[in-house]
């Protein structure tokens, strides 16, 4: 199992950041060599493919999880196809499973985010190849904006830590003409470091998320060979934007396999709140010690991470994932998740503050995430904007009677009059002030009832459902107490009554999830938390009496 590796066992919070980085790759590599998937896996989005990005070790490191998922889903799925018709990429293909290359995918721009269609990188055609340049500072592979189109991966992790390679994509100029945007294959660094003519920025690390070596990068000059080019054609597209997505549909996987790791995320937030608040007491007025798991205010935002945590694990991923259908499972994953990483976070006061705990570094890199494979707001707009139009529809969920269920449908219903009823359309400024703030809404409601008709039907037990359904309540609790029958006093019963009936069971619920053996935070238990406070460095009188006699021995007076 990844988590008996070494490597997923050592303490990385008592280390430096650079060794921390360090400890990232020999985490991918186990990960790599533990895994081993083909590419096959990698191409069909095989079970086997899902199962790795749910391996609970990967959250005890979101940097390696983000490696891999851009080293599998976005590099080796866009090589993966031209495979049988280009067999001079099977050895690199081969370096790449075995983990002696690591890939990278490099689209987006410092000057331009998510604008990719506006991208500057070229590739200009020469006799004997191409030649690779940033012709800008902002023109360097980077950050994406969020508030621009809707996909990329951001801050490519580039520095020469290990051979890495990329799929790069630039504007191809072929006799001074524009021929699109297509993706080229570089090596950007060896055994020796860097590559000719690459250079990699480091940026500083990122508040409170899983270290990783994210960098700026650019091209100056960079010559590389005809095979480099893994385009379709050389020739003018016809139609640019299709083009383009075309090359990048792997981002789309790349939306829900990340969200697979909230979603594990929640699994070992709900055990450890459970854990820790059932073995932490306190006194109050009686005779003898409660523990805090007694108390409501405890025992809701542990419940409720449970609930939606089952809700989810039902859902079946191994299935090819449509793109509408990746951006309701993010946005409602990773909405709920970060709402109640924070919660239960506070549950466990100060404990919960420390990264080493888990749930606090484990929320900020999933809000990192809701920006990265396309911002959640940009999506929301996106894909719901395109169902009010009727440009497509999605399919009911199951249980389309579900108070759930009602909701979304009422929630769209309105948005569409709301759109009906103005004179532009879309193209209306009343769109873009009263509908576009419901998008995500609307996205949202439609993928918890999504979430509760899947449950029900894979058997998920009756108080997690109920609990579930309280959560989504408390989304929009505005229109279940007008509309759903659920007015404040009503919704407290209602609440209390499934409390109540998972309350007893809450133990059995989170063990059912198998994160125990991957969990390493101190507080899981006491044993766990002793062990890690001898290991943590200590000064003391007597320690700093020795440091003085090592260091007055050590001494050399100058010449």
């Amino acid at each position: 199992m990844l988590h008996d590796h070494p490597s997923f066992r050592e303490r990385a919070e008592l280390q430096r950041y650079d060794e921390q980085v360090g400890l990232v790759y020999q985490r991918t590599l186990a990960a790599i060599l533990t895994w081993k998937l083909s590419l096959e896996d990698v191409e069909t989005c095989s079970q086997r493919f899902w199962d790795m990005h749910k391996d609970p070790a990967l959250v005890l490191d979101v940097g390696c999880a983000n490696v891999l998922a851009c080293h599998y889903n976005l590099f080796l799925g866009t090589v993966a196809p031209l495979v049988r018709r280009r067999k001079d990429l099977t050895p690199l293909v081969e370096r790449a499973l075995a983990g002696d290359i690591i890939g990278n995918f490099l689209l987006t721009e410092v000057g331009h985010g998510l604008d990719i269609l506006n991208i500057e990188t070229t590739a200009t055609k020469v006799a004997d190849g191409f030649v690779l340049n940033t012709p800008h500072p902002a023109a360097a592979k980077s950050v994406p904006s969020a508030r621009d189109a809707p996909r990329a991966r951001f801050m490519p992790p580039t520095t020469p830590l290990c051979p890495k390679i990329a799929v790069v994509f630039a504007r191809l100029i072929v006799d001074n003409a524009d021929h699109g945007i297509h993706p080229f294959l570089v090596h950007t660094s060896d055994a020796h470091g860097m590559c000719p003519g690459i250079v990699s920025q480091l940026l500083p690390p990122r508040s409170g998320t899983s270290p990783l070596d994210y960098a700026i990068t650019s091209f100056h000059h960079v010559h590389l060979p005809p095979s480099a080019f893994l385009g379709a054609s050389l020739d003018v597209p016809r139609d640019h934007h299709s083009l383009l997505q075309g090359y990048i549909w792997r981002t789309i996987v790349g939306q829900v396999s990340m969200s697979l790791v909230a979603l594990t995320g929640m699994k070992m937030t709900a055990y450890l709140g459970v854990l820790y608040s059932l073995r932490r007491c306190v006194r109050g007025t009686g005779p003898s010690d409660v523990p805090i798991m007694s108390f409501r205010t405890q025992q809701l935002p542990l419940l409720y991470t449970t609930a939606i945590a089952h809700q989810f694990t039902s859902a079946d991923l191994a299935t090819p994932i449509r793109r509408s259908l990746a951006i309701v499972y993010k946005t409602t994953m990773c909405r709920l998740a970060t709402q109640y990483y924070r919660e239960v976070g506070e549950r466990l006061g100060a404990q919960g503050t420390f990264g080493h705990n888990i749930i606090n570094k484990i929320e900020m890199d999933m809000r990192g995430f809701i920006v990265a494979e396309g911002d959640l707001t940009v999506l929301s707009i996106s894909l719901y904007s395109q169902l009010l139009r009727n440009k497509y529809a999605l399919p009911s969920p199951k249980h389309a009677v579900s108070l759930l269920a009602r909701h979304s449908d009422a929630v769209y219903s309105r948005c569409a009059d709301l759109l009906g009823s103005f004179t532009e359309g879309h193209r209306d400024e009343q769109f873009n002030n009263l509908v576009l703030p419901q998008c995500q809404r609307g996205v949202l409601a439609l993928g918890c009832a999504y979430a509760y008709g899947c449950a029900r039907d894979a058997g998920v037990p009756e108080p997690m459902l109920e609990l579930f359904e309280c959560a989504a309540i408390k989304q929009d609790p505005s229109w279940y107490s007008e509309h759903g029958g659920l007015p404040e006093s009503v919704f407290m019963l209602k609440e209390d009554h499934a409390v109540h009936s998972a309350l007893p069971h809450i133990r059995e619920y989170v063990d059912s999830f198998g994160v125990e053996a991957s969990i390493t935070a101190p507080i899981v238990s006491s044993e766990t938390w002793e062990s890690w406070v001898e290991g943590l460095q200590t000064y003391d009188r007597i320690q700093e009496e020795t440091n003085i006699v090592q260091r007055s021995s050590s001494y050399q007076a100058p010449q």
